[in-house]
């Protein structure tokens, strides 16, 4: 994030606002010289299909409303992976972004959002 100091949970709200976005989750893994690379996990609006032109525009929304350094490597969607109580794995997304393999995925509600998030980064990366 090149010296500029945000948080998670800021980046987070800030994406709840966009119209689109029904739940979000960023997390941030190390991204060499310029810092931490961030990744966006985001559970659309049920009426509106995920896309390219869709996370594009949301990479565009997070430069306008809060600066270049807060754009994401890549926004990927799907409904976040959570425990049978409700709560956001987020280390299970960050093993995602930053190696490509969730981990231990026996605490979750369901473990095929991870699979699925793992398709998912390959695809982004490619």
């Amino acid at each position: 994030m090149a010296g500029k100091r945000l948080s998670c949970a800021e980046l987070e709200a800030k994406l709840g606002e966009h119209n689109a976005v029904a739940e979000a989750a960023v997390v941030a893994v190390p991204g060499g010289p310029e810092g931490d690379a961030l990744w966006a996990f985001v559970t659309q609006d049920p009426e509106i299909l995920p896309s390219d032109v869709l996370g594009a525009d949301i990479k565009g929304y997070l430069r306008r409303e809060v600066g270049p350094h807060a754009v994401p490597v890549a926004v990927l969607f799907g409904p976040l992976p959570k425990t049978a109580s409700g709560e956001v794995v987020r280390p299970v997304l960050r093993r995602i972004a930053e190696t490509g393999d969730p981990g231990d995925v026996s605490g979750l509600a369901d473990a095929g959002i991870a699979a699925h998030f793992v398709r998912a980064r390959t695809e982004a990366l490619a």
